[in-house]
């Protein structure tokens, strides 16, 4: 699964970013015999051209490309135009990448109820929110509606109210 990185990129590409694009793909053996391009955007945080297996990301000073930008972009690839094998939508793109590996937990969804957190608050919730994107993969085998019950699913969580136990006496703070 060799990856070609634009004339742009070459520039700015760093070992850091070279680890986690070789670490990223080898979570998609759907694309080992593929040679997948990697370039630049300043559009977003990445894009993806399925049909020509390419994917942009962007470069910033003080933050690295996360996992979960550059699974994301993978993802794509695995969508309508590519290989077909992952619906297409961009919620989709989320669902799929967060089941795929605990390794792109990193940072917070770029779609799916990305109202409900912060990506200071992603890390308290992201293995419980990855357990239910794995259920709702398992659900849409006999239920269309995997994403309607996901993302009630994740707002219960999120949204439901915490009960705090009592201090046991004696311990007056």
């Amino acid at each position: 699964m060799p990856i070609r990185y634009t004339k742009v990129l070459l520039p700015v590409l760093t070992s850091d970013l070279e680890q986690r694009l070789a670490r990223s793909l080898a979570e998609f053996p759907e694309l080992a015999d593929r040679t997948v391009t990697v370039g630049l955007t300043k559009r977003a945080d990445g894009t993806a051209d399925a049909e020509h297996m390419r994917i942009r990301l962007r470069i910033r000073r003080r933050r690295p490309v996360s996992y979960f930008t550059i699974g994301h972009e993978f993802t794509h690839l695995l969508q309508n135009g590519g290989l077909g094998v992952v619906p297409g939508g961009e919620v989709q793109c989320d669902v799929w990448t967060l089941a795929r590996s605990e390794l792109f937990l990193d940072d917070a969804p770029s779609y799916l109820c990305r109202h409900l957190w912060s990506r200071a608050t992603w890390a308290h919730h992201a293995h419980r929110v990855r357990d239910f994107c794995l259920e709702a993969l398992e659900r849409r085998k006999t239920n269309r509606r995997y994403l309607v019950w996901l993302r009630g699913r994740i707002e219960r969580h999120i949204t439901r109210p915490r009960i705090l136990a009592p201090e046991p006496l004696g311990t007056g703070k």
